[in-house]
């Protein structure tokens, strides 16, 4: 219950922070995202990579990059 207390206290204190992105190229902030996956690209495990970005005004905001944790023998399988 401590923690939770203390997580809102912090929440409380810290609720006007933020981070501004500088209109730097005229564009109108779009959210924009990328994806892309490797099949098999590791071919010691065959595992497949993924991963994405998102971005506002050209700065990432959100990103993941993930190993697969399985490997299926065929599609079906999957």
């Amino acid at each position: 219950m401590q923690a939770v207390k203390r997580i809102l206290r912090y929440l409380q204190g810290t609720i006007d922070y933020g981070i501004l992105y500088p209109n730097t190229d005229g564009s109108k902030g779009k959210l924009v995202g990328y994806c892309d996956s490797d099949w098999s690209g590791d071919k010691v495990e065959r595992k497949s990579t993924m991963g994405y970005v998102f971005t506002v005004f050209n700065y990432p905001i959100s990103w993941s990059s993930k190993k697969q944790s399985v490997v299926a023998l065929s599609t079906c399988e999957a």
